[in-house]
C-alpha cells in the first residue's frame, strides 16, 4: 500500500469513528427522550386509575334550600314622580308618554315591585324591616310659568292626589309586607316649593312636601317610623353604618365628562367632614347609578322635553331597590322598571 493509500485509510477510519460517535450521542438523547416520555405516560396513568378507582359519582353537595344566614333590610327608594306634569309622547319622539292615570299605574308597581322584591330576597336572609325613603319631588308645582299652562292639577291639588297614592303604598306595604317596622326617611325636594325661587335655611317651611309630610307622620303610626327632615340632609343609623339621604339638588353637576360621579365624591368628601356617612341616597337627577359610596335614584315621569332640551341620557321610568346587610352593607341593588 502506498503512502498515499494509507493517508486516505486512516482518514477514512476518523471519519468513520466520529461518525458512529455522532450517531450515539443521537440515539443516548433519543433514548433519555423516550424515558422522560414513559415517565410522564406512568404518572398520567395513575391518576387515571385513581379517578377511576373512585366511586363517588352519585355524590353532591348537600344544600338546604329553605336556610337562612344573616339579617338585612330592605331600602325602596322614591322620588321625582312629578305626578302632576304631562309627557306629550309627540314632544320627545314617542320615547315616553306620562299623565295621571299613567302616574297612578306606575306608583302601583313600585309598590307592588318592593313586595316582589322583599319576598324573593327572604329566601337568602331575614329580612324584618324596610326603609322606604320619600326623597322629595312628588310633584312639579308651578315654579316655572310653563308649568302652569301644561301640569294637571294645580300644587294643591297634587298634594292631595300624591298623599292618597303615598297612604295606599304604605297600608299596602304593612298589611302585605310582614314587616316588623317600616322606616320612612322624608326629604323635601326642589320642585314642591310654595315660592319661584328655592329657599335655603326655610326650605322645610316652603314647601308643600314637607306638609304632607307632617300630615303623614302624625296620621299614619301603626308599624311605622317616620323620620322627617327640616334640613337639607336626614342621616339614619342601621346597624353599625350611617345612611345620608337628602334630595340632590344641592349637587352642582353641569354636563361634564365625568357625569354625576366627580361632583358627587366631591360634595361627599365635603359633607364627611362635618358629618360621616357610609352611603349617601338621593334623587333629582332621574338617573340611577351606583356607586360604593351613593345611590343615585331614577324618576318615576322618565323621559321629558326638558330632558332632550338638556341632552341628558335616555333612561326608562325607574326607581331604586336594594339590601343594606347587617355584617357586609348593601349587598344588591337592582332598579324596579314601572
Amino acid at each position: 500500500m502506498t503512502q498515499d493509500e494509507q493517508k486516505w485509510a486512516h482518514i477514512e477510519r476518523i471519519t468513520s469513528a466520529k461518525s458512529y460517535a455522532k450517531k450515539e450521542q443521537n440515539n443516548k438523547k433519543q433514548f433519555e427522550l423516550y424515558e422522560q416520555k414513559i415517565e410522564s405516560l406512568e404518572k398520567q396513568l395513575n391518576v387515571f386509575k385513581l379517578i377511576s378507582s373512585s366511586k363517588n359519582t352519585d355524590k353532591e353537595i348537600s344544600i338546604n334550600s329553605r336556610s337562612k344566614t344573616g339579617e338585612a333590610t330592605a331600602f325602596a327608594i322614591a322620588s321625582d314622580w312629578h305626578s302632576e306634569e304631562t309627557v306629550d309622547p309627540d314632544t320627545i319622539n314617542n320615547l315616553n308618554e306620562y299623565n295621571l292615570a299613567i302616574a297612578e299605574k306606575r306608583i302601583e308597581n313600585f309598590f307592588g315591585a318592593v313586595l316582589r322584591l322583599t319576598e324573593i330576597e327572604r329566601a337568602g336572609t331575614n329580612i324584618d324591616n324596610l326603609v322606604l325613603a320619600l326623597l322629595g319631588d312628588f310633584m312639579t308645582g308651578y315654579i316655572h310659568e310653563e308649568l302652569i299652562e301644561g301640569n294637571s292639577l294645580s300644587p294643591v291639588e297634587t298634594l292631595l292626589w300624591v298623599k292618597d297614592k303615598i297612604v295606599k303604598g304604605i297600608n299596602t306595604l304593612r298589611n302585605k309586607g310582614r314587616f316588623k317596622k317600616i322606616i320612612i326617611p322624608c326629604c323635601f325636594g326642589n320642585h314642591g316649593r310654595t315660592t319661584m325661587k328655592s329657599r335655603i335655611a326655610t326650605g322645610a317651611k316652603n314647601s308643600f312636601e314637607w306638609l304632607m309630610y307632617k300630615w303623614l307622620s302624625e296620621s299614619l303610626t301603626d308599624g311605622v317610623e317616620w323620620q322627617v327632615a327640616t334640613g337639607y340632609h336626614t342621616y339614619l343609623n342601621i346597624y353599625d353604618k350611617t345612611i345620608r339621604l337628602h334630595h340632590g339638588d344641592s349637587l352642582s353637576y353641569q354636563g361634564g365628562v365625568g357625569g354625576l360621579t366627580i361632583p358627587v365624591e366631591k360634595a361627599i368628601a365635603q359633607w364627611n367632614k362635618g358629618r360621616s356617612a357610609n352611603l349617601d341616597v338621593f334623587g333629582h337627577w332621574h338617573q340611577m347609578q351606583q356607586n360604593p359610596k351613593w345611590v343615585s335614584n331614577g324618576s318615576l315621569i322618565g323621559y321629558s322635553p326638558y330632558a332632550l332640551k338638556i341632552k341628558a341620557s335616555y333612561e326608562p321610568p325607574q326607581q331604586t331597590f336594594f339590601l343594606f346587610d347587617s355584617k357586609r352593607g348593601r349587598t344588591g341593588t337592582w332598579p324596579i322598571f314601572v
